[in-house]
């Protein structure tokens, strides 16, 4: 078994079962896939609770299960309750609300989504930019996934976010989808659909540009909104993407 995070260089002696997704975010329910090699014509749907890899040694597993997993776990159960409230309160017509105020740590949703990107990719996936095997990847990608280091240009997570769009609230399943360069493919990013909610995790240093949205890695206030029985905007409660120790990304 070869840890893919070896290149730190402080492994554990034992190996362990990695969960390909984290088993405390999905323990019952399916991961939907597309864009991969095993999976480019159709999407997958794959038990989360099954898929187990033997990836990463004992140590670097449990340092991602207790930093990691739970606090991703936290910005899940997050999006839910807000989506779930927004799907309460709309039924009902009301002139006003008692503001209720939901926040997610962006920088460790980052970091796990990463963290997953690089788990799914790791057997018959893609080459990275710098030509890494998908079995061990760029030591700088591993680095930012154990929060040795952060992203210091355009790579990172961002929210995708179109000006007056309305989410639409799904099952909870998590969509992963890769994006890989045209000619001889090489894993750039990925999109992920979280409660409804797309992030796109870009592994470039580049500025990109998203068709008809913008991307944003700052922090973003989302509000729900609910129509009175005027047909007026009644605001709701607010939903606040974070980077607590965020340093003047653009």
């Amino acid at each position: 078994m070869k840890c893919w995070a070896a290149c730190l260089g402080d492994c554990g002696a034992k190996g362990s079962q990695e969960h390909t997704i984290s088993e405390c975010l999905y323990p019952d329910q399916l991961i939907i896939v597309q864009g991969f090699p095993w999976c480019l014509d159709a999407p997958k749907e794959l038990p989360s609770k099954t898929l187990t890899q033997q990836i990463l040694c004992k140590k670097h597993n449990e340092q991602l299960g207790s930093e990691v997993d739970w606090a991703s776990k936290h910005s899940r159960d997050t999006l839910g309750e807000a989506m779930d409230l927004y799907t309460k309160r709309n039924s009902i017509r009301s002139r006003r609300w008692t503001i209720q105020y939901f926040e997610t740590n962006m920088q460790l949703l980052e970091r796990w989504c990463l963290k997953t990107l690089i788990n799914i990719n790791h057997q018959s996936g893609w080459k990275y930019m710098d030509e890494s095997q998908p079995e061990s990847p760029p030591p700088e990608l591993v680095e930012f996934v154990f929060g040795r280091r952060r992203f210091s240009d355009h790579k990172g997570l961002y929210v995708i976010a179109k000006v007056g769009s309305q989410q639409e609230m799904n099952d909870g399943r998590l969509r992963i989808t890769p994006k890989t360069t045209r000619e001889e493919p090489r894993l750039v990013g990925a999109t992920f659909v979280l409660w409804g909610f797309p992030f796109y995790l870009n592994l470039l240093p580049e500025k990109i540009a998203w068709d008809g949205a913008d991307l944003m890695r700052h922090e973003v206030k989302w509000w729900f909104q609910t129509g009175d029985d005027k047909s007026r905007n009644v605001k709701s409660h607010r939903l606040t993407f974070s980077y607590p120790t965020e340093q003047g990304y653009d």
